[in-house]
Order: structure tokens, then sequence, then C-alpha cells
């Protein structure tokens, strides 16, 4: 993991992360309340049960704030403006955003997860890099892949391999919603 770069230090309710100052508290809610009463949450199971009712969007800036990315980035944790022109804008220093911040947030748009077959379907291996654009697809920790110039054909298909992880976001959700609605 590289060093914090926190030139000049964070100000008050700020911590030094890899990428520069995060906010440290954010709101969170572990309580319900009701009139005079305050019921506390069943631990994890429920944290649990509420992130799987989360939009796509809300589930990708979740896994941003958790990765503890600067306020700056924080914007482009959603499928709407996480796109081909805010990474380029990145890469280029145009955007206060650090380029090294993309690793992240692509992993938090995939959730982790592998979208290989996803990505297939869709045609993101139809480029001159064929099946070296999967690697964008599999998001799985531990997988980590230097990248170099011939993978540059892949930024083309930028917004299908975004779809995919949108589409399997939003059919757990939809599933997710399913089984409660059944259940009732």
């Amino acid at each position: 993991m590289p060093q914090p770069v926190c030139t000049g230090g964070c100000g008050p309710g700020y911590g030094c992360g890899q990428y520069g100052c995060y906010a440290k508290a954010r709101a969170r809610s572990s309580k319900t309340f009701t009139g005079a009463h305050s019921k506390q949450d069943n631990g994890e199971f429920l944290e649990v049960e509420r992130k799987q009712l989360l939009t796509p969007d809300e589930k990708f800036h979740s896994c941003c704030v958790d990765r503890h990315l600067p306020d700056v980035c924080l914007q482009k944790c959603s499928f709407a403006t996480y796109t081909k022109e805010a990474l380029q804008s990145m890469y280029f220093r145009f955007d206060p955003c650090p380029v090294q911040a993309a690793a992240d947030m692509h992993f938090c748009a995939a959730q982790g997860r592998d979208h290989r077959d996803c990505c297939e379907k869709n045609g993101v291996t139809n480029t001159l890099a064929g099946n070296k654009c999967l690697v964008f697809c599999d998001q799985r920790p531990g997988n980590i892949t230097q990248l170099d110039i011939s993978y540059l054909s892949c930024y083309e298909r930028f917004e299908n391999i975004k779809g995919c992880f949108w589409h399997d976001l939003s059919e757990l959700r939809s599933s997710e919603l399913e089984r409660r609605f059944d259940s009732l």
C-alpha cells in the first residue's frame, strides 16, 4: 500500500489516506428511534440486510467511502459519473481526484466480483486487445495486473464493462427485494 500523501496535514474530522485527506466521520445510522424508545439494531446482520437493499449507486458510493477515497473522488462513485471522460480527466490531472484512485473506484463499481461472462456477452473482447480486456471485468481481490499500452483499446469498451457491473448489482437488488416481498 502506498504511503499517505497529506501535504500540510488534514483538517479537523479528516484522516490521511493513501490518496490524501478523507472525511473520517461519516453519517451512518445504527439506531432506530420510535417515540421515546430507542431500539439498537441487531449488529452485523442488519447491516448486511441494509446493504443488500441499496441501489447500485449507493453500493458503489458506500464502497468508495469504506476504501477511504478522498472527498474529491466520491462524486465519481456513481454509475452516471464514473465515465471514460472522468478517468481521462484524472489521468491528465485536470481533475483533483488522483488517477491512482481509479483502481479502487473500478473495484467498487464491480463490488470486487468477476463479471467476465457478462463482459464476453457484451463484446468487451471485440477490440485489438481481445481477451486481455477481461482483466477489467474480473475485480476479485488479489487479481492484480500490470497494465501497458496494449490494453489501451479496452478503453473503447468501458461503458460495456460498467454496464455489466451495474446490471449485476441491479439483478442482486431485484432478487433480494423479490425474496423479501415473497416472505411477507
